[in-house]
């Protein structure tokens, strides 16, 4: 692009004028004021993306009546809580994603977390249009990849938005790596010290994280699979419906990525009950073996009680010293034997 793009602006969470990026194979990749001059760039190999930052509602008007779309779509498009379907407009495409909500940053107060992940799009012929709340991660990464002009304007509308929805997929198998790597650090957490405060709640956290990205995902089920089917190809052009057709295989993995997740904290919980039984069980026969070890002391403590007077009663301080020192090392015995065979 002849222009440098500031990252931190792309996607800002506050209102922003749109933003064009031309994708020239015959030509040079460039950054373009959204205006009808830039429509009058568009050819055969070459493709404009619109990035409307914010959901200002006058600019996705100003856009809407730039690129003719009807005033259902730009109602939709301005409406941050509209339903993800897949609208068809005949000359062009219109849906909705949610972006994978982020663990590594944390969402700002009184803010929904889909809604501030929801992105909207519009596919025509020869241009795409995104439009959302806040920084959406994958766009960015998207724009930073590009270091020099590049051939991205020889494909069509169609297959720019099929990779910027499989970045968006990828948004999810990262998520799903954080969690792994969550639940790797607690089940080390549960091996080393099963009693420590907090596993339990940790395991329930990761238990949220995961039911949230897959209610997150599966939301947008109608979308990836709809995008596929043969009628939608033909709203934007004849090679859509094989850009879309790989989606739907990458959402399936992504829905497996996330249920395997689920497994694992299963596995999780079930391997804290068991060290938490183990625990148990270990505390219970130390104190089985030391409730035998001082009935045996008493025991013959009682037994020096008795109301008799042999000889050995007789004995005073001597006695009463030497029993005394036979019942110390017959717990001392009794301890060593239970340590050799881990008894205790």
């Amino acid at each position: 692009m002849d222009k440098p793009v500031d990252e931190d602006q792309l996607g800002a969470a506050t209102s922003a004028p749109a933003r064009g990026y031309l994708y020239d194979a015959a030509g040079r990749d460039r950054e373009v004021e959204v205006t009808p001059e830039a429509l009058e760039q568009l050819h055969d190999r070459a493709i404009l993306w619109i990035d409307i930052p914010g959901r200002d509602a006058a600019e996705i008007e100003r856009v809407g009546a730039l690129l003719q779309l009807d005033a259902v779509s730009v109602t939709a498009l301005a409406d941050p809580g509209a339903s993800l379907r897949l609208d068809n407009y005949g000359v062009y495409l219109q849906f909705a994603a949610l972006a994978a909500p982020d663990s590594s940053r944390a969402v700002e107060p009184g803010r929904r977390l889909n809604q501030d992940l929801r992105v909207d799009f519009v596919v025509g012929r020869n241009w795409v249009v995104t439009v959302h709340d806040q920084d959406v991660r994958y766009l960015r990464a998207f724009r930073g990849q590009d270091k020099a002009d590049t051939e991205t304007g020889a494909l069509s509308a169609a297959a720019l938005t099929a990779s910027l929805l499989d970045w968006h997929l990828e948004g999810y198998f990262t998520e799903v790596s954080r969690i792994e790597a969550a639940v790797d650090e607690i089940d080390e957490r549960i091996l080393a010290a099963p009693s420590e405060a907090g596993l339990l709640e940790g395991i329930l956290s990761i238990r949220r994280r995961i039911s949230h990205l897959r209610r997150t995902l599966m939301a947008q089920r109608s979308v990836f699979y709809g995008l596929s089917r043969p009628d939608m190809g033909q709203s934007t052009d004849g090679d859509a419906s094989a850009a879309f057709g790989s989606l739907s295989g990458r959402f399936e993995r992504a829905v497996d990525e996330i249920e395997h997740t689920r497994d694992l904290i299963v596995g999780s919980f079930e391997l804290f009950t068991s060290r938490s039984a183990q625990q148990t069980n270990d505390l219970v026969k130390a104190l089985t073996f030391f409730t035998v070890i001082i009935g045996s002391t008493a025991a013959v403590a009682g037994l020096f009680g008795m109301n008799f007077d042999p000889p050995f009663f007789r004995t005073g301080s001597i006695g009463f010293f030497a029993v005394t020192l036979g019942l110390f090392a017959l717990g001392l015995v009794a301890w060593v034997v239970g340590r050799k065979r881990r008894w205790i």
